[in-house]
């Protein structure tokens, strides 16, 4: 029973089709209104080959035979001679089999017309199909005794292709339709446009009085923009039926074209062809332009994750390396040389994390993810501090680093201190990198407005070219970019020194030749501030209280015995937890004053942990629970935390944190 019901099935889709091809064939025949005239557009084949080209090879023989019968049949019935009727139908399916069979093997099965390479291979491959057709057919008319054989040629050539033209790439599009509404959902304004297009291509052929068949791309062209490749189907498939339709009629702009009504079918043919190639490949255009968006934003998507884990991943063991090597050089009983190796080992860890950074900080940038938080600070305090820590490295070096006068400097201004100091520790540490002799000067005032304030660092250093000057801001690019190079680096420092300037709202330059040096400069907006109402408080002595009891939460074990041996001589009791469901047992069993949780872990990531502390009845859900965590996208200002902790983390930062976290009471806190 079920085969005989599919077998019925597969009947009724035949025989369907063969009616939409003989109705097809009638229309086309019909439209001329003269006999022996060809159709300004011959619309079967187009059905014909859709069909071959959606169906599996298996099937061609039965769609063959069906859309013969049909044609043959719609031109013995329109007055054709049974033999001329019989030789033009084979022209046609030699047409439209030629079509099937080069597309699938130039474009393969997947051919869809949303891409431009295939809508280029589908327009050769139809033009060269009715070049084969139109010779059949010239022979056929021939052999019949027909005259003006070569117009009848051009005429049959011109009315298959427009026909192939027009129709197979809507047909294709259509039978997408599915999938293209999900690619391209239908908006308010796709429904505008189409009803507009609609609505003037009705106008414009609804009348004959006047040319205004240029009206009608405009119109054309936003629907293909709105709706894409599907939204250009339907509209070609709009334009072509009513100026047909209107044209067969005795109406619209072509009945003015001056000539006999082959010209004038030659003319509309034209017309359509213009619209045909004008809104496809704009539509085809369109849709990969945004399939390519969507393919970069999901590649950012996954480069995003990639360095969330390899922030993670590299952050963690260089937490233990930092944090194990800063307790060993606390040991008093180290020899001079040990002493040496293991500050030999912190300095390598530190420059590892300066490079890690520089990386994160570069791909935030980027991706657009970079905060900039504006709070009332002091430039003048900031440059001396910048300035303060360079001085050490370049006395050493025998270079004069030189702080100008900030006396002309606002006391306090609007800007992000971490991010400016960022810039300006870049900026001077290249100098003192750079420069070998003579001085530094280090500046910073108000610009002749005094709406911006002004940082210049200028060094007697080796210089630049002009040419080495145009990429210094560039990503990866650096002045001694030989295998022989002086000095090291990732290359990103400068670049992501101008992507911060321009985040705050400033720019950034070099004045610079070779050999007489280089001047930095950078500009940013100098926002007032009001000072602080209340008088700054002096800062405390950081401590924990006596017998802290800590849960440090951490899957890795190295990172746990370093948060032990920080947090001992402080006299912190500490009990740990290995994952999420350690963590939350733990918590349920004995109280704490303060927990550490980190944020990746196996099993249960440690939001999901803090979650279910905060929400369950034990006895620390109102605790204090610090973020702690290598993950460098991790959310700082999550109300679940008290505050956060990043790693690698030194001992005074970790312990100052648990002493706001403890004083605060759970209050949240920016990072450490």
């Amino acid at each position: 029973m079920p085969l005989n019901l599919g077998r019925l099935k597969a009947m009724l889709l035949v025989l369907a089709f063969g009616l939409a091809v003989f109705a097809l064939a009638a229309l086309s025949i019909e439209l001329p209104r003269r006999p022996g005239h060809n159709s300004p557009v011959w619309m079967p084949n187009a059905l014909i080959a859709a069909a071959l080209l959606r169906t599996s090879r298996d099937r061609w023989p039965i769609l063959l035979a069906a859309a013969g019968v049909a044609c043959w049949g719609a031109a013995v019935a329109f007055g054709a001679a049974m033999g001329l009727a019989l030789g033009l139908t084979a022209a046609n399916l030699v047409e439209c089999l030629f079509c099937a069979v080069a597309l699938l093997k130039l474009a393969g099965p997947d051919l869809s017309v949303g891409r431009p390479r295939h809508l280029a291979l589908l327009v050769g491959v139809c033009l060269c199909a009715t070049l084969v057709s139109g010779g059949l057919a010239a022979l056929v008319f021939g052999l019949r005794g027909g005259d003006h054989l070569p117009l009848r040629a051009v005429s049959w050539i011109a009315g298959n292709a427009l026909g192939l033209l027009t129709l197979v790439p809507c047909l294709l599009a259509l039978s997408r339709a599915r999938e293209l509404l999900k690619e391209r959902p239908v908006t308010r304004s796709g429904w505008v446009a189409l009803a507009a297009l609609a609505i003037t291509s009705v106008a414009v052929f609804g009348q004959s009085r006047y040319p205004l068949l240029f009206v009608i791309p405009p119109a054309l062209a936003l629907l293909a923009l709105e709706l894409e490749v599907l939204g250009a189907a339907l509209g070609v498939i709009i334009v072509g039926a009513v100026a047909v339709w209107f044209t067969g009629v005795g109406s619209g702009p072509i009945t003015l074209v001056q000539g006999d009504l082959t010209e004038r079918a030659l003319f509309l043919q034209l017309f359509l062809g213009v619209s045909i190639l004008s809104a496809l490949p704009l539509a085809s255009t369109s849709a990969q332009r945004r399939r390519l968006q969507a393919a970069a934003e999901e590649a950012a998507h996954v480069k995003a994750d990639f360095l969330a884990n390899m922030s993670h991943e590299l952050r963690t063991p260089l937490t233990a390396v930092l944090g194990f090597a800063q307790l060993v050089e606390r040991q008093p009983e180290l020899s001079a040389e040990t002493r040496a190796y293991v500050q030999r080992v912190t300095s390598a860890g530190k420059a590892l994390r300066a490079t890690i950074n520089d990386i994160l900080d570069f791909s935030k940038l980027e991706a657009g993810q970079v905060d900039i938080k504006p709070q009332p600070m002091s430039v003048a305090e900031l440059t001396r501090e910048a300035v303060d820590m360079f001085a050490a490295q370049a006395r050493e070096k025998g270079v004069l680093l030189r702080l100008a006068d900030l006396s002309d400097l606002p006391l306090l201004i609007e800007a992000d201190p971490d991010r400016l100091r960022q810039v300006l520790l870049n900026l001077i540490g290249n100098a003192v990198k750079f420069t070998e002799v003579g001085e530094i000067a280090v500046q910073a005032r108000l610009d002749a407005r005094a709406d911006h304030i002004v940082f210049e660092v200028s060094d007697t250093g080796p210089g630049m070219s002009a040419d080495q000057s145009k990429r210094l801001f560039q990503r990866f690019s650096q002045v001694d970019a030989g295998a022989a190079r002086k000095h090291g680096g990732t290359g990103l420092g400068l670049a992501i020194c101008k992507g911060l300037v321009e985040a705050m709202g400033g720019s950034i330059g070099v004045d610079s030749r070779q050999g007489q040096g280089s001047r930095f400069w950078f500009t940013i907006p100098a926002i007032l501030a009001e000072p602080a109402s209340e008088p700054s408080t002096p800062a405390e002595v950081v401590s924990l209280p006596e017998d802290c009891r800590v849960l440090v939460v951490d899957d890795n074990t190295a990172n746990r015995q370093l948060v032990r041996a920080i947090l001992t001589p402080f006299g912190a009791v500490l009990t740990e937890a290995a994952d999420g469901d350690e963590a939350i047992e733990a918590a349920e069993a004995r109280p704490f004053d303060i927990i550490l949780m980190d944020l990746r872990m196996p099993k249960m990531d440690g939001r999901t942990a803090t979650a279910r502390i905060r929400t369950g009845r034990g006895l620390n859900r109102g605790k204090p629970i610090l973020a702690f965590s290598a993950d460098a996208s991790a959310p700082i200002a999550d109300p679940l935390f008290s505050g956060h902790v990043n790693k690698p983390m030194t001992a005074s930062g970790l312990v100052q944190a648990m002493s706001e976290a403890i004083a605060n009471g759970g209050a949240a806190r920016g990072p450490v």
